[in-house]
């Protein structure tokens, strides 16, 4: 249109710039707007308000530039820049900017309050968002359905469902969007049943998409609920939505999570159009399943199909190759990786470092490890937990210290790999010292995973007794994990009787189902000759309907 020297008017204008917008090109933003100023069209309010949208996505810097330089500024101008500071998580300037634009004589519409519903939810922030409701019924926006609509999101992602569900039950003519988003607010704030009750109502009104089911079933795979995730599925059926490879894919990641492979199968079999991640889930099932033949066999077949995996296939296919007979395999798909470019994904740079550690090649653990540039916490997680489950306690804590070297603060996750190292490799001063600095040097408090891994240190150097005053003045109640790892230091040291038989309850205290504890505790009854209470304990496995399960070999 510009070669044949014809002047765009500020409507093909708009196109243009929206067009922009969509291909996210920075070079190519400026170039169009160069162009504009150079045809006159800087003061077209229009095209300074597309501007502003733009450019928010961008450099917010531009934006709030084209805004002040702008004078006559409506309505729609002084919202977009609100929308504007809402895009680049500026939501406090955006409700200064809200309060400006009604200083100035500018009243706002139902867009520009439309446009603050994010920033509520982004900072969390009833008040504000009470606020902004208080203004809808002011100034007569609240009877809008999408206003409502836009309330009902907001306060369900500040944690208030009874009032979402106050102002959803008030929606006189409510949409699919109302029901969505009333759905999902249920399911962010952990309502599972109340989500369940109010997509039963839907029903009656308006057929659910795709994207509703993907959500709750994947609410079921969550909290491992079978029932309701079968009855989604044959709802899914029904309405012949098994078409869609998001709702295939989704029921495919809940029945691995119930650990039922075969119905994740057929459901992948009987699928005609498999995309990368319908692919991607399979592999994902069998490797979580321990299948690692037929993972690899659905790799094959996929690349077979022309589907090239991605870093998310290649980390799946990894997972199950942390053993002797598979590693050659693994050798294999460090191969395919590099082929394919993905040697600087940190997620599977750390997959890789995870597979040769566990299988004892820590050298190459660390080729991986060295040869990455861009390193991450897992990167650096994986590696100073590889050298420790090998053995190599002082590499592990010289890794940790090049990575404080490098003026990168570590997380939880990183002390964890560090305590780990220590307690496998007998570091027990070196134990302390980083246990202590965690919390007073580098502000983290330690979870019951960084507790488990001190009494577990405590446990396998014999001081059972100190581990026992350890956990005895945790300011947070001990898990199973701690009291399993006490009582296997009773064991190894031959603990006293009072010490083991105290750990031995509380185990089951925590988990009464688990029949070991009791046979644990009746042996040790009966090695100290207390005939009563082990009677006693075969009276409680009885009464409570448990079964010792005897013990049995296989000859080969």
């Amino acid at each position: 249109m510009i070669a044949r020297d014809q002047r765009p008017n500020y409507v093909t204008v708009l196109s243009v710039i929206k067009a922009v917008g969509m291909l996210s090109v920075e070079k190519m933003c400026g170039m169009i707007h160069g162009y504009l100023v150079k045809i006159g069209f800087e003061d077209e309010l229009s095209v300074v308000t597309a501007l502003i949208g733009v450019y928010s996505s961008r450099d917010i810097r531009y934006s709030w530039r084209l805004f002040h330089e702008t004078v006559n500024r409506d309505v729609v101008l002084w919202s977009a820049m609100v929308s504007a500071c809402v895009k680049s998580g500026d939501y406090v300037k955006a409700f200064e900017l809200f309060r400006d634009m009604q200083l100035c004589n500018i009243k706002p519409n139902h867009g520009s309050v439309m446009s603050l519903f994010p920033a509520c939810a982004g900072i969390a922030s009833l008040r504000y968002g009470k606020e902004i409701h208080g203004f809808c019924i002011r100034r007569m926006f609240y009877s809008l359905t999408n206003i409502q609509n836009s309330l009902v999101d907001m306060y369900a992602k500040c944690w208030d469902i009874r009032a979402s569900s106050f102002v959803f039950r008030g929606i006189v003519n409510k949409d699919l969007v109302s029901w969505r988003s009333m759905i999902l607010g249920c399911i962010q704030t952990d309502c599972l049943e109340e989500a369940l009750h109010i997509f039963s109502e839907m029903r009656f009104f308006y057929q659910p998409d795709e994207g509703i089911f993907c959500e709750l079933i994947g609410v079921c795979s969550q909290v491992e609920n079978t029932s309701i995730g079968k009855g989604l599925h044959c709802h899914v059926l029904k309405l012949g939505y098994l078409v869609f490879p998001s709702i295939v894919t989704t029921l495919l990641q809940m029945y691995t999570k119930f650990n039922v492979v075969e119905c994740a199968r057929m459901l992948f079999d009987d699928l005609c159009q498999k995309d990368l991640i319908a692919w991607s889930a399979m592999i994902s099932a069998y490797a979580q399943s321990d299948h690692p033949d037929f993972a690899f066999n659905i790799f094959r077949q996929m690349k077979l199909t022309g589907v090239m995996p991605n870093a998310v296939s290649f980390v799946s296919l990894l997972h199950p190759c942390s053993s002797a007979t598979t590693h050659h395999i693994g050798e294999s798909i460090h191969a395919a990786v590099i082929k394919s470019g993905y040697t600087s994904n940190t997620f599977l740079v750390s997959a890789l470092i995870d597979m040769y550690c566990k299988i004892g090649h820590v050298k190459q653990g660390n080729a991986v490890f060295e040869e990455n540039p861009t390193l991450d916490f897992i990167c650096w997680s994986s590696m100073i937990n590889g050298f420790g489950i090998n053995g190599f306690g002082e590499e592990a804590i010289r890794c940790f210290s090049n990575m404080l070297s490098l003026e990168i603060k570590p997380n939880g996750i990183v002390f964890l790999s560090v305590l780990s190292a220590c307690s496998h490799c007998g570091l027990e001063y070196e134990g302390w010292n980083w246990f202590y600095a965690m919390e007073e040097k580098y502000r983290i408090s330690p979870s019951l995973a960084h507790y488990a891994c001190m009494v577990d240190m405590l446990s396998r150097q014999g001081n059972v007794a100190a581990a026992l005053d350890f956990v005895r003045s945790m300011p947070i109640d001990p898990d199973e994990r701690i009291w399993g790892a006490l009582l296997a230091g009773c064991r190894l040291a031959h603990e006293s009787f009072d010490n083991t038989e105290f750990v031995a309850k509380q185990l089951i205290r925590l988990d009464p189902q688990n029949t070991s504890y009791y046979v644990m505790l009746s042996n040790l009854y009966a090695e100290e000759g207390k005939w009563k209470e082990v009677e006693k304990l075969r009276h409680m496995l009885n009464r409570k309907g448990l079964k010792k399960y005897m013990g049995y070999s296989i000859s080969v």
